[in-house]
């Protein structure tokens, strides 16, 4: 049975730009999951306007991201966003699929949104951001 999944402070990284944006993609990924237990209506529509946030968000949150680590020279960076690349890759094939797919594809698919999510902030986003916030602090206190 699919399981919601909420935000919970655990995955904070306390750098309150990236926070907001990763309980934007949780919200997005609630989303996902209510259409995908049934309810909501119009399933197929539904979808597609919830692929297309999804798609357009992880860009923009995929983007900052990056721009922090560049400014602050992180030095996994280029593994870093191999894994956004390969995430998108990922959700772009996946899309293709749920286009036309059925409730079990959304299922699936949501399934998939959240262990990636919720791995991805916990290990790889709490890493950088350990090496990035006390550079932030460094430059806000000069």
């Amino acid at each position: 049975m699919l399981k919601k999944v909420e935000w919970s402070d655990d995955l904070l990284i306390y750098i309150p730009e990236i926070d907001i944006q990763h309980k934007k993609l949780l919200k997005i990924s609630q989303d996902l999951y209510n259409i995908s237990t049934g309810n909501l209506e119009n399933y197929k529509l539904n979808m597609a306007k919830i692929l297309k946030n999804l798609t357009d968000y992880t860009v923009y949150h995929f983007s900052s991201e990056e721009v922090l680590l560049k400014k602050y020279n992180y030095p996994a960076m280029a593994t870093h966003k191999m894994a956004h690349d390969n995430f998108v890759t990922e959700v772009s094939a996946q899309i293709r699929r749920l286009s036309s797919g059925s409730i079990e594809d959304g299922q699936r698919f949501y399934e998939y949104i959240i262990s990636w999510v919720l791995t991805h902030i916990a290990k790889a986003d709490k890493t950088w951001a350990n090496f990035v916030r006390p550079k932030m602090e460094n430059n806000r206190a000069n």
